[in-house]
């Protein structure tokens, strides 16, 4: 009973092992790999979006996160890779991919929740303003002298012709999690 154990343990192990690695083309790909590693493996990637993590008063941006995006083509899945402080942090599976240009024009009914800021960058381009700001959910309160939870959120602005009310769209992420139309058309 005792080696059974063991195999299983060891089988447990090796599939953990086996999980934080991917294949990029004939090559494997592991977390806390440098980018430069990953670039050598999987080639340029399809769209990279960078923004801050953490911020100090007085200090500014302290720690930024990238998201490399791979868009294999249809019939297979997007890959986003996320970087922090400068190595490989893991790995996420998007929805299908597309030709290169596939997409077509931006309309609003294509902006909704769920989407990746690739597939948003890929549908519309890029958009006519974006801004960051930080959100501090309300139910964190610090402790003493705790830095307090915060995370950025970044808006987007698509601008669709004088007949088109513009749309501000919300990420959180890499993900749209809201798509509202604003205020004044173009």
């Amino acid at each position: 009973m005792g080696f059974r154990l063991g195999v299983f343990a060891c089988l447990i192990l090796l599939a953990a092992e086996a999980s934080a690695a991917f294949r990029c083309g004939t090559s494997l790909v592991d977390e806390g790999d440098w980018p430069v590693e990953v670039r050598e493996r999987c080639g340029e990637p399809d769209y990279v979006a960078e923004y801050p993590q953490a911020v100090l008063p007085g200090l500014g941006i302290i720690n930024t996160i990238e998201h490399w995006y791979y868009n294999p083509g249809p019939g297979r899945f997007i890959r986003r890779l996320e970087f922090r402080d400068g190595r490989l942090h893991r790995e996420d599976t998007m929805g299908y991919g597309f030709p290169p240009g596939a997409p077509g024009p931006c309309k609003p009914r294509l902006l909704r929740e769920g989407l990746s800021e690739f597939e948003v960058a890929a549908r519309c381009g890029e958009p006519l303003s974006r801004r960051v700001t930080w959100y501090a959910p309300p139910d964190h309160r610090p402790r003493d002298n705790a830095v307090q939870a915060t995370y950025p959120v970044e808006e987007w602005l698509y601008g669709f012709g004088s007949t088109e009310f513009r749309r501000v769209v919300t990420l959180r992420n890499g993900r749209v999690i809201e798509v509202k139309t604003a205020d004044k058309p173009q």
